[in-house]
Protein backbone atom coordinates (compact mmCIF):
# COMPACT_ATOMS: atom_id res chain seq x y z
CA UNK A 1 0.00 0.00 0.00
CA UNK A 2 1.42 3.31 -0.99
CA UNK A 3 1.66 6.47 1.66
CA UNK A 4 -0.17 9.70 0.92
CA UNK A 5 0.40 12.84 2.30
CA UNK A 6 -2.43 14.62 2.86
CA UNK A 7 -3.56 18.36 4.74
CA UNK A 8 -5.03 17.06 7.73
CA UNK A 9 -7.17 20.10 8.59
CA UNK A 10 -7.95 20.47 4.64
CA UNK A 11 -9.55 17.21 5.08
CA UNK A 12 -11.29 18.00 8.36
CA UNK A 13 -12.75 20.87 6.39
CA UNK A 14 -14.08 18.73 2.95
CA UNK A 15 -15.47 15.99 5.13
CA UNK A 16 -17.48 18.52 7.86
CA UNK A 17 -18.98 20.59 4.80
CA UNK A 18 -19.84 17.38 3.22
CA UNK A 19 -21.49 16.25 6.06
CA UNK A 20 -23.17 19.66 6.39
CA UNK A 21 -24.52 20.14 3.43
CA UNK A 22 -26.46 16.71 4.00
CA UNK A 23 -28.06 17.50 6.51
CA UNK A 24 -28.79 20.80 5.64
CA UNK A 25 -30.73 19.79 2.09
CA UNK A 26 -33.88 19.48 3.33
CA UNK A 27 -34.22 22.94 5.17
CA UNK A 28 -35.52 25.91 3.50
CA UNK A 29 -33.39 28.87 4.11
CA UNK A 30 -29.73 29.07 2.46
CA UNK A 31 -26.79 27.37 4.10
CA UNK A 32 -24.86 30.56 3.28
CA UNK A 33 -25.02 34.40 3.77
CA UNK A 34 -22.87 37.01 2.10
CA UNK A 35 -21.49 39.91 4.60
CA UNK A 36 -21.78 43.35 3.56
CA UNK A 37 -18.24 43.38 2.41
CA UNK A 38 -19.53 40.86 -0.03
CA UNK A 39 -17.72 37.99 1.35
CA UNK A 40 -19.72 34.52 1.97
CA UNK A 41 -19.72 32.61 4.51
CA UNK A 42 -22.06 29.87 6.84
CA UNK A 43 -24.97 31.36 8.59
CA UNK A 44 -24.97 31.00 12.38
CA UNK A 45 -26.45 27.74 12.88
CA UNK A 46 -24.87 26.62 9.61
CA UNK A 47 -21.17 27.10 11.28
CA UNK A 48 -22.00 25.33 14.12
CA UNK A 49 -23.04 22.40 12.53
CA UNK A 50 -19.53 22.73 10.56
CA UNK A 51 -17.87 22.92 13.72
CA UNK A 52 -19.41 20.41 15.25
CA UNK A 53 -18.44 17.76 12.71
CA UNK A 54 -15.19 19.00 11.66
CA UNK A 55 -13.72 18.89 15.74
CA UNK A 56 -15.19 14.76 15.17
CA UNK A 57 -13.28 14.71 11.86
CA UNK A 58 -10.18 15.88 13.35
CA UNK A 59 -10.42 13.69 15.97
CA UNK A 60 -10.38 10.59 13.54
CA UNK A 61 -7.98 11.95 11.16
CA UNK A 62 -5.38 12.52 14.15
CA UNK A 63 -6.31 9.25 15.53
CA UNK A 64 -5.61 7.16 12.46
CA UNK A 65 -2.70 9.19 11.81
CA UNK A 66 -1.09 8.44 14.92
CA UNK A 67 -1.92 4.53 14.20
CA UNK A 68 -4.28 3.95 17.66
CA UNK A 69 -8.00 2.66 17.21
CA UNK A 70 -10.95 4.49 16.85
CA UNK A 71 -13.20 4.14 19.51
CA UNK A 72 -17.30 5.14 18.86
CA UNK A 73 -18.83 7.46 21.09
CA UNK A 74 -22.50 8.44 21.00
CA UNK A 75 -22.94 12.06 22.09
Amino acid sequence: MENITINKLELASELAHYMLVQEWEDRPENIFVEDDNGDTRYNEEAQDIFNHYYDKFEIIIETVQEGRTIKSQEQ
